[in-house]
């Protein structure tokens, strides 16, 4: 009888282990708080400038990812914006619901895309959303300035 009792039980146990190693279809799971950490501008493919936390005009901005593909946005720990989300290894698609009286050709949502970057030097790991533009610099030529927006785990 315990010989029964202990094959089923190692059974229901190795089934477990099968089941629970299934359901993530990613190595990489965005589930928690996220702070926004730094912002770093570029011109010309040339880093000019490093804005940490401390120095941005919200210091605490915080994502927080639910379970359920859902989460919000908190400025100072009050929650601002709601969103949805979907990801895979490479990205997370913030769809962020705007407030009532924003108009946007979306329907009310603007979708906003993190680059997931794994540092191996610290093992950490980075959302990072990325911004584009053409802008004249101080003697009136044309450059391209990029800016990186950077979140880490907390």
């Amino acid at each position: 009888m315990k010989k029964c009792a202990c094959g089923l039980l190692s059974v229901i146990f190795l089934f477990s282990l099968i089941i629970l190693n299934g359901c993530s279809d990613f190595s990489f799971n965005p589930i928690g708080t996220w702070e926004y950490n730094e912002e770093i501008y570029y011109v010309d493919g040339k880093e000019v400038e490093r804005v940490g936390k401390e120095d941005m005009l919200y210091e605490s901005t915080k994502y927080i990812f639910e379970k359920s593909g859902t989460g919000y946005i908190t400025v100072s720990d009050d929650p601002t914006l709601n969103f949805t989300y979907d990801y895979d290894d490479e990205k997370v698609n913030l769809h962020i619901k705007q407030p009532n009286g924003v108009n946007n050709s979306n329907g009310g949502t603007s979708d906003t895309e993190y680059k997931i970057i794994n540092n191996e030097k610290d093992n950490s790991i980075k959302l990072v959303r990325t911004e584009k533009y053409k802008s004249k610099d101080d003697s009136g030529k044309e450059v391209e300035v990029k800016v990186e927006y950077v979140l880490v785990k907390i």
